[in-house]
């Protein structure tokens, strides 16, 4: 009966029980974890923004003529984008388009950093020098800048 139990036990260990998949690299992971950044606007020490901003051009550098990003976005005024507390600039140029429909080829929810309470945007900016500087600022409690 032990030895039953000792080649069932050791037969367990060796199948590997999908061990293979769990080293795999996930390239698009790894590159998008490459052009994301994430910032957060707080006073007195609380948090009033997130932003979470994924640079898409480079990602699928044939499917975007504008500067691209993916914006992930939650507040605690309204949970939009752009309202009466925060806007959105790039290089202090404002955004060309704002849309809340994602292209199916844009697996963002697999995507690092993605949160479900978050609301994501394709935000498209017309095309200026780098380095790229992404503001989000609020009228009274600061601004986060990231750099691509």
């Amino acid at each position: 009966m032990k030895k039953i139990l000792l080649f069932l036990i050791a037969l367990a260990l060796f199948s590997g029980c999908s061990l293979k998949n769990a080293f795999k690299k996930d390239i698009l992971y790894e590159k998008t974890l490459k052009y994301t950044q994430r910032g957060e606007i707080v006073n007195s020490l609380e948090t009033k923004a997130l932003i979470d901003a994924i640079y898409l051009n480079p990602l699928y550098p044939k499917k975007f003529n504008n500067q691209t990003f993916l914006i992930g976005v939650y507040n605690d005024f309204n949970n939009t984008l752009i309202n009466n507390e925060f806007n959105l600039s790039l290089n202090n140029t404002k955004p060309i388009k704002i849309s809340k429909n994602i292209p199916s080829f844009i697996p963002y929810k697999f995507y690092p950093f993605y949160n479900s309470w978050m609301k994501y945007y394709l935000v498209e900016f017309n095309t200026t020098a780098k380095p790229y500087v992404l503001t989000y600022k609020s009228k009274h409690w600061g601004e986060v800048n990231l750099t691509f």
